[in-house]
């Protein structure tokens, strides 16, 4: 597995872009994505070439948002993402080192993201697995 995004909560994407664009000079992968799932608005910002991790800005929609919880504590550092080639197998393992998965699999936000998963490692730390879309 590789780390394919970091994702930090931020209460306002406009704000946050803003930021990494004139501090970083990094860039929007697109426009931003509603996950209607987690009832969250989320924007990829690159950090390099595309084999690079990138980072997920993620502003929650709605107080019910399983992330506005986590905002109430400031903005910060939620998650990090690690690709896989078989998220099945990964979770597999995972559960036998001890990690809870929750939820089910679900379809990704895009940027060639089949499917994502969220794991809580024995640590407490949040990871989501990402698995993409195979390249013809």
């Amino acid at each position: 597995m590789k780390l394919h995004h970091i994702g930090k909560v931020v209460r306002d994407l406009d704000e946050a872009q803003t930021y990494y664009r004139d501090i970083f000079g990094l860039q929007a992968l697109g426009p931003p994505v509603v996950d209607p799932i987690q009832q969250v608005e989320v924007v990829f910002i690159e950090t390099g070439p595309p084999e690079f991790p990138t980072i997920e800005l993620i502003k929650p929609l709605s107080a019910s948002s399983p992330v506005s919880k986590f905002l109430e504590k400031g903005e910060g550092i939620h998650h990090l993402c690690f690709e896989t080639e078989d998220i099945k197998q990964s979770i597999a393992e995972l559960k036998a080192k001890g990690s809870l998965i929750l939820g089910k699999i679900v379809p990704g936000k895009g940027h060639g993201d089949k499917m994502t998963v969220w794991i809580y490692t024995p640590s407490k730390e949040l990871v989501e697995l990402v698995e993409k879309e195979k390249s013809l």
